[in-house]
C-alpha cells in the first residue's frame, strides 16, 4: 500500500468515526434538540378560548355595583379594550361601543326602576352582550408582593332569545395585574390616574381572551367560574 493510499484511509476512517460520535450524542440528547426546533416552529404553547363567541353584533357591558373604581372612564376603559381585541382578533364582525351603553344607562337608569340588560341590549341594537362586574379594582394590590390588580365576573348573554349562553351558571373570573409599576406613580393624582387607565387596558385584554387563542402569560388570566 503506497503511502497516499495510505494517508487517504485513515481520513476516511476519522471522519466515520467523528460522525458516529456526533450521532451518539444526538441522539443521547434528542429531546434538548427537538423541543427549541418544535418551539421555533410553532411557536410558543397557546390557551385555547374558554367559550367561542357567536359571531353577532356585540356589546360589552361593564358594572361597577359596589363602586370599586373611582371613574366612569374606567368603566368605558375595559370595555372598548375588550371590543378592540375581539375585532384585532376576528372573533366578532362588529361591536358596539361602551361608551354608549354607559351613556345610555346614565340616561335611563334610576334607583326605582333600574333599567335592564335586555332593554339596554335592544336600544343600541346589540344581539349578544359580554357582561362584566368589577370585583376588584385596587392600586395596592392584593397579592403578597403587592402592585395594581383587579377581578372582573364575566358572562355572555344572547338578547334575541333572551338566554345565557356561557357559563351556564355563575360567572367566569378573570384576574389581571401589572407588572414593573413605580409605586411613586399612584402617590400624586396624575400618577393614579395613569396606572388606572392602565390596568383597566390589561383587564379588558385578558378579558377578551377568554374568547380567543392566545399565548400563556405568567400573571392574570381566568380564576374559574364564580357562583
Amino acid at each position: 500500500m503506497n503511502r497516499s493510499r495510505q494517508k487517504f484511509l485513515q481520513l476516511q476512517f476519522r471522519a466515520t468515526a467523528i460522525s458516529v460520535i456526533c450521532a451518539a450524542v444526538l441522539l443521547v440528547a434528542g429531546c434538548n434538540y427537538l423541543l427549541p426546533a418544535s418551539y421555533i416552529i410553532e411557536g410558543p404553547p397557546k390557551a385555547p378560548a374558554a367559550f367561542e363567541l357567536p359571531s353577532k353584533r356585540t356589546v360589552v357591558i361593564v358594572d361597577d355595583k359596589i363602586n370599586r373604581m373611582p371613574r366612569v372612564a374606567l368603566r368605558v376603559g375595559i370595555g372598548d379594550s375588550v371590543g378592540t381585541h375581539l375585532l384585532e382578533n376576528d372573533v366578532v364582525p362588529e361591536t358596539i361601543t361602551t361608551r354608549d351603553a354607559v351613556a345610555l344607562i346614565r340616561r335611563m337608569d334610576t334607583a326605582s326602576k333600574p333599567i335592564s340588560i335586555q332593554r339596554i341590549c335592544e336600544s343600541l341594537g346589540a344581539e349578544q352582550v359580554v357582561y362584566v362586574e368589577i370585583d376588584e379594582f385596587n392600586l395596592s394590590g392584593g397579592r403578597e408582593e403587592g402592585g395594581p390588580e383587579a377581578v372582573a365576573l364575566v358572562k355572555v348573554l344572547d338578547i334575541a332569545n333572551g338566554s345565557r349562553l356561557w357559563p351556564t351558571a355563575g360567572s367566569e373570573a378573570v384576574q389581571s395585574f401589572l407588572q414593573d409599576i413605580n409605586p411613586s406613580l399612584i402617590t400624586t393624582s396624575a400618577g393614579r390616574r395613569e396606572v388606572e387607565d392602565k390596568l383597566a387596558e390589561k383587564l379588558g385584554e385578558d378579558i377578551a381572551k377568554l374568547f380567543y387563542a392566545h399565548e400563556r402569560r405568567e400573571l392574570g388570566g381566568r380564576l374559574g367560574v364564580k357562583k
